[in-house]
């Protein structure tokens, strides 16, 4: 396995979400609140009920504007099905699920081209009454279950023929919900109360639901819950107190209880970050929302620190205390994506992003290898004057100089054998020197972005026409906005 850490700063990306967005007369500050990734694009929710939907590969973003415009993003999530589907919880309670078509691939026929598709988006009003806080998606991207602080979970089923959805609460927990997963059918469900499992019956209209362990929990607590693979089969993963998780079946069933108490207060490994805080936060006391991770590892996050666990071996494999907090996280694969504060984003992982690797950085092998860096070069041997060797006297005694003869010839030949054993090495050498000779002269056929050349003269401004709103609400036809209207103009 690679080491885990941060490969890169962010700054670029955080630096395309404006500092402040203008509502009527007033400037609001902008602030990030939620985010959520996929290997192609990032999805950042921010206070102003706006998403920016950022493309990592061309380095584009783009504008979503919620119903309202102005309500606070609370939590974001994102499915890659035929088309991607971003689902966005609102303060107040409201859903917003934008349906976000993908780029057809360059190989289809010209009329599929010419016939793009807008951006959608669906609302969903009413059902939820407080801050919605957990969002899960099914793998097909038609059904989306909500929770909320006061322990409601809503099941939103989407109809893309007929461009509508369907709403309905399945069950209420009456505690804030903490974590949901979704495996084969089966909902799972963490509130700060306890943990359950939801089947459904009688087609969907009716849940089963059945506790995960019998002992009830002692105190209130964010613990986090999800399936995950171990030791080869599908299990539930369960947060205790005390640095303790349960492992359970489909029905609840507990199977085992890990204990990882002695293993924290032994020195664990620290993930290396570019900006570290001065002074690392104390270990929490116990485990928080759980996230799979890779293969066979689970990330946890507890009171601003982030610990990497190994369920199989029994072992801590890195800790994160050296962030100043953590507002959310998002984990997909083999990344993990923290929001440290307001305007700080934060990616650690086991490789560098590969959607923003420059071409040096793809051909590193020619300026990195494996042998050792240090060259052994020919031995250097003082020489006689020219003058003193015609005389037949040596710098150091008036005897004919037989000894610098000597050394002289053993040096030569020394050196020639040392030649003709390299000759293979020499080839790697030139074979090596003229592929980054290539590769500089790739990098000098690329085009320059044009807007770092200084010209001088005063800007003229161009006039912008009217454009169509490119997000289409379900059941409205689309409105011609203004360039310098709230919405999803940019």
């Amino acid at each position: 396995m690679n080491m885990l850490r941060e490969w890169s700063p962010l700054v670029e990306l955080v630096n395309k979400i404006p500092a402040s967005v203008q509502r009527g007369l007033l400037f609001h500050d902008v602030s990030i609140t939620c985010i959520d990734l996929v290997p192609e694009f990032i999805a950042i929710g921010t206070n102003v009920g706006l998403v920016f939907w950022y493309n990592r590969k061309s380095g584009e973003i783009e504008r979503l504007a919620t119903e309202g415009g102005s309500q606070e993003l609370t939590s974001v999530r994102i499915i890659s099905t035929v088309d991607y589907m971003v689902a966005v919880g609102c303060r107040e309670g409201n859903l917003n699920i934008f349906q976000i078509p993908k780029t057809p691939p360059p190989d289809v026929c010209a009329e599929l081209l010419l016939k793009a598709k807008p951006i959608e988006r669906y609302t969903v009003r009413g059902l939820h009454r407080a801050s919605v806080c957990e969002l899960v998606w099914s793998k097909n991207g038609m059904r989306l279950f909500s929770g909320d602080t006061a322990g409601a979970v809503v099941l939103t089923e989407i109809g893309y023929a007929s461009k509508t959805c369907q709403s309905r609460e399945i069950i209420n927990e009456r505690y804030e919900i903490v974590q949901m997963d979704l495996r084969q059918g089966k909902l799972l469900v963490s509130s700060s109360f306890r943990t359950v499992i939801c089947s459904p019956e009688d087609g969907g209209q009716r849940w089963r639901v059945a506790q995960v362990g019998k002992k009830d929990r002692k105190m209130l607590a964010p613990f986090g819950a999800v399936f995950a693979t171990v030791h080869g089969k599908q299990q539930i993963v369960s947060t205790r107190s005390g640095f303790r998780l349960w492992l359970a079946d489909d029905e609840g069933n507990v199977a085992q209880t890990l204990i990882f108490k002695e293993l924290m207060r032994a020195p664990c490994p620290e993930i290396g970050l570019l900006n570290p805080s001065r002074n690392p936060i104390r270990i929490p006391t116990t485990f928080g929302k759980l996230y799979p991770f890779e293969a066979n590892q689970i990330v946890s996050v507890a009171n601003g620190a982030l610990f990497l666990l190994d369920l199989e071996r029994m072992a801590v494999v890195g800790t994160l205390t050296r962030l100043r907090h953590i507002l959310d996280v998002a984990v997909d694969r083999n990344e993990i994506l923290i929001l440290e504060n307001a305007r700080s984003l934060v990616r650690i992982a086991t490789l560098p992003d590969s959607s923003q690797t420059t071409i040096v950085l793809k051909n590193l092998e020619l300026f990195v290898s494996a042998e050792s860096q240090v060259v052994l070069a020919d031995e250097c041997y003082e020489e006689t004057p020219v003058e003193m060797i015609r005389n037949g006297e040596s710098p150091t005694s008036s005897a004919p100089g037989d000894d610098d003869q000597q050394t002289l010839a053993s040096s030569s030949s020394s050196s020639t054998d040392r030649t003709d054993g390299g000759g293979g090495d020499d080839v790697r050498l030139i074979n090596s020197h003229m592929k980054k000779l290539e590769l500089f002269e790739t990098l000098n056929e690329l085009k320059y972005d044009e807007s770092i050349l200084f010209k001088s003269g005063r800007s003229h401004r161009r006039k912008h026409r009217p454009k169509v709103n490119p997000i289409v609400e379900i059941g409205q036809i689309p409105k011609e906005v203004e360039p310098d209207d709230a919405t999803l103009g940019s």
